[in-house]
């Protein structure tokens, strides 16, 4: 009889599992001011947002005083004027009303102070949804991962479709793909793959796509050098499997323009930093390719801005007359892209050491941006819009528009004065839900 009860609270405990992974269960707390705790929200029928000033991610002027109404985790209508009895309201008077930001380029499963080869996979789980929950707070809440630790982007994000995990929805690479000795394979010379997974030769490259796709990448990341039968290879099997192809674009200026050469000849669909890579006829022919095929470039300024920073004098000097890389030549050639109509998206490159900072981070990279004769709407755009297109989500995501899955963040500051307050935002609703709210005062 005992074993028989056993189980029975099993199959019991086995389908109450099943359906909170079903109704993806909601991990969010906050803060009861009258309870001093934090406590998880109550999950209304639907939500109205009435009063704000809408910035729709769109390059649209701004609209003041609409009315948002969200329901199903969707945006049902904007611009709505009638609405349910039982909606919830939220006053967004004197405030902005934006979607939710994105991150294309992000490492947010590796700390890089040193001995971090050694640590657990289940430390940096851990530290993964830390570092997603902190980015969710900021108003960022869509974060593509760009060469994973191991197998632990795979798990993070599996885990965040089980209802297990919370913070911003995360997008994996798993890691990135490079021939032997290629780039981030410095980081394991000693090691099974950490980064990078070190293949050879076309059919070495496709093995490697099909085994990202067969443990759940939602794109894939290919890292220098390559020939251009082997990047062919990699973004023909990729797209038979409906994933886009990102490609680092980095290192001497020679292997720069190599390298962009062969990524965009090959079609990806976005190149990630691409370094100054020459100018004149060579760099023309370059971008008008990449316009026609509509690839598109997360630039990463502030990563570049940091890297030369973090070099001696001599070093600079070294890196300008050798590599033609100084930040003057940063900023140049982010002012052709922007000038060629190339479309820009926002990646900052951080890693989990940029916890505690990622806000100042986001905010750089956004101000950073208009460095290239970007306004501050185009920036919003490449934050938000362009982003989900460069994923190729921009039918569910990146704008404030019906039928898109209800990301958004409210701030309090007018973006197109100030560029840095919407990493501090008031309000922040990702898939219908309010994942975070900021209360005045609590005790």
């Amino acid at each position: 009889m005992v074993n028989i009860m056993r189980c029975f609270w099993l199959f019991v405990g086995f389908i109450l599992q099943g359906a909170a992974i079903a109704a993806d269960v909601d991990r969010t707390f906050l803060y009861d001011a009258d309870a001093k705790t934090f406590v998880q929200p109550h999950e209304p029928s639907s939500l109205y947002l009435v009063g704000g000033s809408l910035i729709d991610g769109t390059g649209a002027e701004p609209r003041p005083n609409e009315g948002i109404l969200i329901a199903n985790g969707r945006f049902q209508s904007v611009s709505a004027t009638e609405v349910p009895e039982d909606v919830v309201r939220i006053d967004a008077e004197n405030k902005w009303i934006l979607p939710g930001l994105f991150d294309l380029h992000a490492h947010v499963t590796f700390y890089l102070p040193s001995g971090f080869h050694a640590e657990d996979d289940v430390v940096n789980a851990i530290r993964t949804e830390r570092f997603l929950e902190r980015y969710q707070a900021i108003g960022v809440t869509t974060v593509r991962d760009v060469a994973s630790r191991h197998n632990v982007g795979y798990s993070v994000k599996r885990a965040q479709r089980m209802g297990l995990m919370g913070g911003a929805r995360l997008y994996v690479s798993g890691p990135g793909i490079t021939v032997t000795g290629g780039h981030a394979a410095e980081f394991q010379p000693n090691e099974p793959p950490m980064y990078a997974v070190e293949a050879d030769g076309p059919w070495k490259m496709r093995q490697a796509v099909r085994q990202a796709v067969k443990m759940g990448a939602d794109l894939i990341k290919v890292l220098p050098p390559f020939t251009e039968e082997e990047i062919a290879t990699i973004v023909d099997e990729a797209h038979f499997w409906k994933l886009p192809v990102t490609a680092h674009v980095g290192g001497p200026q020679d292997l720069v323009q190599d390298t962009a050469r062969r990524a965009v000849a090959s079609g990806v669909d976005s190149v990630e930093h691409l370094y100054p890579s020459g100018s004149g006829d060579a760099l023309s022919k370059l971008l008008k390719k990449m316009k026609s095929r509509d690839i598109q470039v997360i630039p990463t300024i502030t990563y570049h801005f940091n890297e030369l920073n973090s070099f001696s004098n001599y070093e600079r000097d070294w890196m300008l007359r050798k590599l033609q890389y100084s930040r003057d030549s940063v900023i140049e050639q982010l002012k052709t892209i922007h000038r060629a109509g190339i479309s820009l998206a926002v990646g900052t490159d951080s890693n989990a050491i940029h916890m505690l900072t990622i806000a100042d981070l986001y905010a750089s990279e956004l101000q950073n941006l208009t460095l290239g004769n970007l306004s501050p709407m185009e920036v919003i755009q490449a934050a938000t819009l362009n982003s989900a297109e460069a994923m190729g989500i921009g039918d569910e995501l990146g704008s404030i528009e019906g039928g898109k899955k209800a990301d958004l963040i409210i701030v309090d500051q007018d973006p197109l004065e100030s560029l840095a307050s919407v990493v501090a935002p008031s309000w922040v609703i990702q898939g219908g839900k309010v994942v975070h709210r900021l209360v005045e005062n609590p005790q």
